[in-house]
């Protein structure tokens, strides 16, 4: 078994290192007495605390597969729904032929081998953020990997409008009303959610170690 004070000290690590980008964002655009009459430095903040959030959750992706292939295990026996991120290449090649009896013949060929794989032949951008982590693709990706939501429902609102609603809206060209952003606020609520997610990661190392 991998030793899982290891891969707990990694995922810290990589949270205290984005807490402190997250503090140097607060500090550096944190001063009201500052003027911006452009709005570029709230849409700063909106696009750089965007940055850290799916940042972090994708490390802490590839940190459990890691773990997990380290653990040696079948992907089917740790959790049966990350399965499909072992069926991805399977998935593509049924929808390249159109779904043709052929290709439904060969899925079934290929099923048995499938099965039995681990994770070197898991597809880690299948439980990833895909440049857009908001609530809907966070609780997607929690379902696949059998992790409880519970502690991020009630952000669900806050996730959808402020640090990825914005964020999209500066992203693709648009002047998004922010006159309610909060700087110092925004960024504790964006380092709230890391340690969150860190925990839904950890605690999932614990119960499949």
């Amino acid at each position: 078994m991998p030793d899982i004070n290891r891969y707990f000290d990694v995922i810290d690590a990589a949270r205290t290192r984005r807490a402190r980008e997250l503090s140097e964002i607060k500090h550096k655009f944190g001063d009201d007495r500052v003027p911006d009459p452009t709005g570029v430095n709230s849409k700063a903040v909106a696009v750089l605390t965007y940055a850290n959030w799916e940042g972090f959750y994708n490390e802490c992706v590839r940190i459990y597969v890691q773990f997990l292939t380290e653990c040696g295990k079948k992907v089917r026996e740790t959790d049966w729904m990350l399965l499909v991120g072992a069926f991805v290449r399977d998935f593509e090649a049924l929808r390249a032929r159109n779904h043709s009896n052929h290709a439904k013949r060969q899925f079934v060929s290929d099923l048995k081998a499938r099965l039995e794989c681990g994770f070197e032949s898991f597809d880690c951008a299948t439980i990833e953020a895909r440049s857009n982590l908001n609530f809907e693709r966070l609780a997607q990706n929690y379902l696949t990997l059998n992790f409880d939501i519970t502690a991020l429902q009630r952000f669900r609102i806050r996730i959808d409008t402020e640090l990825v609603g914005w964020r999209h809206s500066v992203a693709h060209g648009d002047s998004p009303n922010l006159s309610a952003l909060d700087v110092a606020d925004h960024v504790s609520f964006a380092a709230r959610l890391l340690i969150l997610v860190a925990d839904s990661f950890q605690s999932a190392m614990v119960d499949r170690s």
